[in-house]
């Protein structure tokens, strides 16, 4: 897929998923102003990305891998603190049902398909990003399913919707810092997705991880195969 095409394509997928993110939040409960307040920054980091991909921000740094890794961790870190100290949004986050955290987790399906059409990267790389996030998206749809049909099940299918997803993180992020980016240096194709996406991403696992402590006293008894 040529550069315009993948990036249009992208950009309609990443607000799509954005608009999801904001509506699990409506459904939540939230205030008016929490969508509104929360989609204006969402939209302006986007556009930052945009714009720092466009500049060649990150290779005009002396230390690309820092660079990059800073830029998924400050959303992250700034959306722990936002929960913490926004109460509007924090009662939102908690109000949310862990079926709503892992249908958005179905999403990773979607952006592991576009890894495929990144032709900037190294092919094995495609498929250890792609092929994880649609295993991830996979999982979480499994996870739902699991869910809905054992409701008293929460505790179990929320660490089945999470591990996968985590562990596909973990592995893709090493790799692509201390690998990839040290050896290809970064690329557009690369960098639309991370710096977007997978701090919402990872703000979700944690969020939906951070419900098993409301389940853990109810699981001891109803979490049995």
């Amino acid at each position: 897929m040529n550069e315009p095409l993948f990036t249009t394509t992208l950009i309609i997928i990443e607000v799509i998923f954005s608009i999801m993110v904001l509506n699990a939040l409506h459904k939540a409960g939230a205030k008016k102003e929490v969508p509104l307040v929360l989609g204006a920054v969402l939209a302006s980091w986007l556009g930052v990305v945009f714009l720092l991909l466009e500049s060649g921000f990150i290779d005009s740094t002396s230390q690309p891998q820092i660079t990059f890794t800073a830029l998924v961790a400050i959303p992250v870190i700034l959306g722990l603190i936002a929960r913490k100290f926004w109460k509007p949004l924090g009662e939102a986050i908690t109000n949310m049902p862990t079926e709503s955290f892992i249908s958005l987790q179905q999403m990773r399906a979607a952006f592991g398909v576009m890894f495929f059409f990144t032709a900037a990267l190294p092919t094995w790389f495609q498929y250890l990003g792609g092929l994880g996030d649609i295993a991830a998206g996979v999982c979480a749809f499994l996870a739902l399913g699991y869910l809905r049909n054992n409701p008293n099940k929460e505790y179990r299918a929320n660490i089945r919707g999470n591990l996968v997803g985590i562990l596909d993180f973990v592995v893709v992020l090493t790799v692509g810092v201390f690998i990839v980016l040290r050896d290809e240096g970064t690329g557009y194709m690369f960098l639309l997705i991370p710096l977007y996406v997978v701090p919402i991403f990872i703000l979700l696992h944690i969020f939906s991880l951070q419900k098993l402590r409301s389940t853990a006293g109810y699981c001891q008894n109803n979490c049995a195969a």
